[in-house]
C-alpha cells in the first residue's frame, strides 16, 4: 500500500466516523463502496469489518455513558446464530436478492408507522440480531438495518448512536472471526492499515460528540430517515 492509498483511506475514515458519530450510519456503507475499488469481496468483507470495528470501538468509548446493556443483549445472541447461518450460505444465496430485501426491511422500518401491525412483529430484537447479523456476512455493510430498527424505540441521538455502536462491535467481531475460520482471511497483514484508520476515526467520533449537542431531536429524526432511504436506494443501485 502507498503513502498516498493509506492517506487517502485515513481522511476517509474520518470523514465516516464523524458522519457515523452524529447519525449512527452512513459511514460503514460509505467505506465499503471506497474499499470495493481495490480488494475482492473475500477480503474486502472481513477488512471492512475490522476497520468499522476499531470506528465503533471509538464511537461507543467516546458515548460511554449513554450505553445500556439492556437494550442490546438478545440482539447480540440472535446475531451470532444469523451470522452462522450467514456464513454456512456464503455464495449460495444470490446477494442482489439479499440486498433487495434488505433495502426493503430498511425503508419499512423507517416509515411504516409505529402502530403498523407488521411494524410491531418486527420490532423484535431477535429478529433485528438475526437478519442484521446473516446480512453482515454477505454485504458488509448492515449497520442501517440495525439504525433503521434501534430508532424504531424512540432512543436521544446519544443513546443511539452509543448502543448502536455497541452492536456493531459485536456483529463486525463474529464476522471477522467466522472469515478467518472459514475462509484463512489473515488479518496480521493489515494491521498497520486499520491502525492508522483506526487513530482518524477516533479523532471524528470526538468531533461527532461535540457536534450533536447542536442538533435537535426533530431535526436529528427527519435527517436520520433520509439518511437511511438515501441508503437503501444506494444498496440496490
Amino acid at each position: 500500500m502507498t503513502i498516498e492509498f493509506i492517506s487517502f483511506f485515513a481522511a476517509l475514515s474520518f470523514v465516516t466516523s464523524l458522519l457515523t458519530s452524529i447519525f449512527s450510519l452512513g459511514g460503514g456503507l460509505i467505506m465499503l463502496v471506497a474499499l470495493a475499488q481495490s480488494f475482492s469481496p473475500g477480503t474486502l468483507i472481513p477488512l471492512h469489518g475490522a476497520i468499522q470495528l476499531s470506528n465503533n470501538l471509538s464511537r461507543t468509548f467516546v458515548y460511554k455513558e449513554f450505553f445500556e446493556w439492556d437494550l442490546i443483549q438478545n440482539i447480540l445472541i440472535a446475531t451470532t446464530f444469523g451470522a452462522l447461518g450467514g456464513i454456512l450460505l456464503f455464495g449460495a444465496i444470490p446477494e442482489q436478492i439479499l440486498i433487495w430485501l434488505i433495502a426493503g426491511t430498511i425503508l419499512f422500518l423507517t416509515w411504516a408507522p409505529l402502530d403498523n401491525f407488521i411494524l410491531s412483529v418486527m420490532r423484535n430484537d431477535w429478529f433485528c440480531g438475526f437478519i442484521s447479523g446473516f446480512a453482515g456476512i454477505f454485504i458488509g455493510a448492515n449497520g442501517p438495518l440495525v439504525t433503521a430498527y434501534m430508532r424504531t424505540k424512540n432512543l436521544s441521538p446519544e443513546f443511539l448512536v452509543a448502543n448502536h455502536g455497541a452492536v456493531m462491535i459485536y456483529q463486525h467481531s463474529i464476522k471477522i472471526i467466522l472469515f478467518m475460520y472459514f475462509f484463512s482471511f489473515s488479518l496480521k497483514e493489515y494491521l498497520f492499515f486499520i491502525l492508522i484508520l483506526a487513530v482518524a476515526g477516533y479523532a471524528g467520533a470526538v468531533l461527532g460528540k461535540r457536534l450533536i449537542t447542536s442538533i435537535s431531536y426533530e431535526s436529528f429524526n427527519i435527517a436520520l430517515k433520509l439518511l437511511l432511504s438515501l441508503l437503501a436506494l444506494i444498496l440496490v443501485a
